[in-house]
């Protein structure tokens, strides 16, 4: 079930995402109010333009605003956390590994992580079938 709701959102990402870059590529804005922008040269490679100590607070940030309104559980809420820790965690330990400054590979790991993060984040505050609006922003 966790497989098919992942794939599911990856479509949904993609297309999203394919939709946007036709549309011109408008940058998303953060729940702090600051913009995110993470469009890139559409590469694949070194899209990020955040690091990824920001897009992890803007992922807290945006944690916190679905539990406030209720679009995220408490459970969800613990598991996003847990993953929030394993990756600042692993963060730092490529940090120290690489004298203070990520590879190319270990960032390229904590994006990925990180954008599956996104996603669950994305899925948890807009469950499937749900109906009405709401007013959280996608980002990071």
């Amino acid at each position: 079930m966790n497989k098919f709701i992942a794939v599911t959102a990856l479509v949904a990402f993609v297309g999203s995402a394919q939709l946007a870059m036709a549309k011109g590529g408008a940058a998303a804005s953060s729940s702090t109010g600051g913009s995110t922008a993470n469009t890139g040269t559409g590469t694949g490679k070194g899209v990020h333009k955040l690091s990824p100590k920001k897009r992890l607070k803007i992922q807290h940030a945006r944690i916190k605003q679905g539990v406030k309104n209720g679009t995220i559980s408490q459970s969800e809420h613990q598991q996003l956390a847990t993953e929030g820790k394993a990756i600042n965690q692993e963060r730092k330990a490529d940090l120290a590994k690489d004298g203070g400054k990520l590879s190319a590979t270990d960032r390229h790991t904590l994006e990925t992580q990180e954008d599956q993060r996104s996603k669950e984040i994305y899925n948890d505050k807009h469950p499937a079938g749900s109906t009405g609006s709401t007013s959280s922003t996608t980002g990071q």
